[in-house]
Order: C-alpha cells, then structure tokens, then sequence
C-alpha cells in the first residue's frame, strides 16, 4: 500500500517593506506566490490598507505611516527610522497574536531585518530580500562615506538573516566579493507573473503608417534616463512625426519631467500625473508597440536587470534599451535595440530604426521572447517557495532550535571573518 503524504500546512509569513504594496511589483509577486498556494501572507509597508484573496490563501496588507522615501540623508534616515519602529511593533504584535513561520524583510533598506528580530528570538527563520544592493545606490547618492556606512549596515542585517534573497546573478556576485550572505544566497529573479502578465505575447510588429505609441513605465529619478528619453523624442523632430511616448511612473521628478516634455517635444510626450497601479500596468502595454528602458550607467544600475524590461519582453514589445552589464548578460543585440545610456541622439536613432523597420524590430521581439524562457517566472517561484519550505522545516528540527541555529550563524561569521583575513 502505498505511503500516503501528509498534507502541507498552510504558512503565516510577514513581509516587510517601506513601498506601497498597491504599486511594488516584486512584494505583490512574492506575496501572490504565498498566498496562491493557501498560506496567510502579512505585507506591512505603506499606503493603503487591504485585504486581498489569492486562491484558498490571502493577503492582509497593513498599511502602517505615509511615503517618506524622499529627501537627503537625514530626511530618509528618520523615515526609515520610523516607519522602522513601526513595523517591529506590528511583527511582534501578529507574532504574539497568531504565531509567524517566518519574516522577510525587504530593502530599502536592510535595516528593517530589525523589525524582525523579536520573532527571530523565538526561533523563526528570518529572511533579508535585496531589491537594491545599498551601497552602489548610497554611493550615487551620498558619495564614498555613505556607501561605507551603507557595507557596514549589509553586512550586519546580512549576517542576522538566516538566508539573503538577491534579484540577479550578478547581486550575488557582488554581496560575495564582500563577504556577505556567503552559501545563504538565493537569486529569485524579477521575471514577470503569467497569472498578471498572460502567457509570452506574440511579436508586435509596429504598424507601417498610422499611430505607433512607445512607453516607459517605472522609476522617474534621473538614475533611470527618463530625462534622456525625452530629449531623445525633441531630437527625433518630424523624422518619426507620428510616433508618441507614454511615461508612467512616481516621484518628485514628475513635474520637472512633464514640464520638459512640454517645451522639447510638446504634445509628442505624456507624462501621467499620477502613479499607474501596477494591475493596470499589463493593459498599458498592450497598447503600446515598443518599450524603451534609458537607464543610466553608474556603479548601481550596472548591476540592475530592470523588471519593466522584462515585462516589454513578456509583452512582445520591441524594445530600445541602454547598453548595461547586467542586461548583455542575458540579452544581446540580436533580441534588444541597445543605445547608449545617456545618449539622446543614440536613444532618437534606436527609436527612429525600430519604427522604419518593423519586421526586423518584431523579430528581435521574438528572440527576446524565446530568451525569457529560461528565466520564467514559474522557475523563480519554485525557488522562492522552496526556500521558504526549507528555512520554515529547518526550525521544526533540532539544529533548527534559536540556541543552535545561533551558534551556528556565529561559527558563519567566523568562518567569513577568517577567510577576509587570510
């Protein structure tokens, strides 16, 4: 007679994040992926309360201050701070209440791994998600003193984590030249969700006459090129009359970004005035015909394999993308329209070739497509979920046990501290 498997558990997992939950992609794939299989997901960040039914599970989003993200250091340092104290308040509160299996904390920045340490105390596994490696951003920012602050900060949250979930290959590379999270990263990357996305689009092909729409959608601080797309549009002048861009996206920048728009290239260029939710995102881009990412190039962005990139693929778009390290890795020219990051005139030629020549543009579309496909999201997923599976089982265990687990994260450290030595 054949063994019978015992039924899963349902999981209650807290998720910490200083963003929106209605507008953070990354949050609401995790959360969704949770949630979808029955377990109870708590996302504390900013925004909006909710109450959200995925499949036989849910999502319960706690909405605990305003959006502080912006400002100089100190500005950003006493919203962290804040919204910091907060949410340790709220995970220990649900912890005492229901019980947690596990806490994730999601930068920036890696500090609210903090929120998590009481939960922690009592033996649950806690997990420290990197959207954003902190010291190439605070370096861009703040200059070479805050990136130093900003590596003592990653390897001290890292080093409480029982496990460091990056977005690329090329985070994980860079955490490990510096001794952080070393044989307890995961890469779960930023794929885009099927069940928000549909299934790979075919190819689109941009019409030979009549209306063509390019879009951007995403951050508006200048790290992004949103400033260089819309000159590349003034450059273009009547060479491409009948083409317009679309730029969704948040932030201070708004304003300044629309006002640019008006006086370079007036009534060519949109620039929504508010913050597009993300459900709303897959309609957008069906109706566009390419999507253009203009990132800049710096020590961050360098490392960055922007998910809206992703999601122009997913969509069958063509796509004119600056040339980074972390996009030829898994793209090359035969799939993407590169241009040079910061270029007008590059990214005004890139645009300009994907109009007038719309069957070569559709077939680097489908290139790119079939490219997607070893990085779909179902694989991301079940990485993700196992890593959850595996923390949440190591603690039923005996080594799993806080005075255990505890010396083991101390002989980790010490092994690291021992091999940065030597």
């Amino acid at each position: 007679m054949a063994a019978t498997v015992p039924e899963r558990r349902p999981l209650r997992v807290a998720m910490i994040h200083y963003s929106d939950f209605r507008l953070d992609s990354r949050i609401q794939r995790l959360a969704n992926a949770l949630a979808g299989r029955g377990d109870e997901v708590h996302a504390i960040g900013v925004g909006a309360a909710d109450r959200i039914v995925v499949g036989s599970g849910a999502i319960v989003v706690h909405a605990l201050s305003p959006d502080r993200r912006r400002g100089g250091a100190r500005a950003l340092m006493a919203g962290y701070t804040s919204f910091a104290a907060a949410a340790a308040r709220r995970v220990a509160g649900l912890h005492l209440r229901h019980g947690l299996d596990l806490v994730e904390a999601h930068n920036m920045p890696d500090a609210l791994v903090a929120a998590g340490l009481a939960p922690r105390a009592a033996g649950v596994p806690l997990v420290l998600n990197v959207h954003d490696t902190m010291p190439e951003l605070y370096e861009t920012r703040f200059g070479r003193r805050g990136a130093r602050l900003a590596r003592i900060e990653e390897r001290a949250c890292a080093a409480v984590a029982d496990a460091v979930i990056v977005v690329t290959d090329e985070a994980r590379r860079r955490l490990t030249s510096r001794h952080v999270g070393v044989g307890r990263t995961v890469v779960v990357m930023n794929s885009p969700d099927e069940a928000v996305f549909g299934p790979p689009r075919p190819p689109v092909r941009p019409p030979a006459d009549g209306a063509l729409t390019a879009i951007y959608h995403g951050g508006l601080p200048a790290r992004f090129g949103v400033e260089t797309l819309i000159r590349a549009m003034g450059r273009l002048g009547e060479r491409v009359p009948r083409l317009r861009l679309r730029v969704l996206g948040s932030g201070d920048e708004r304003d300044r970004l629309a006002a640019l728009a008006r006086e370079v290239a007036p009534e060519r260029v949109t620039v929504a005035a508010r913050p597009v939710p993300f459900e709303q995102i897959p309609g957008e881009l069906a109706a566009a015909h390419i999507g253009v990412v203009p990132t800049e190039r710096d020590a961050f962005t360098e490392l960055l394999l922007p998910v809206k990139l992703l999601e122009y693929v997913q969509m069958g778009l063509p796509v004119a993308c600056s040339r980074l390290p972390a996009i030829e890795r898994y793209f090359d020219e035969d799939e993407i329209r590169f241009a040079d990051p910061g270029s007008p005139d590059a990214f005004a030629d890139a645009l300009q070739e994907l109009c007038e020549q719309p069957r070569a543009a559709s077939e680097r579309a489908m290139r790119a497509t079939q490219r997607l496909a070893d990085i779909r999201w179902e694989t991301q997923r079940r990485r993700y979920l196992d890593t959850v599976d595996r923390l949440v089982a190591a603690r039923a265990a005996p080594e799993g046990r806080p005075a255990a687990r505890q010396a083991a994260a101390w002989t980790m450290r010490r092994s690291a501290r021992a091999t940065a030595s030597a």
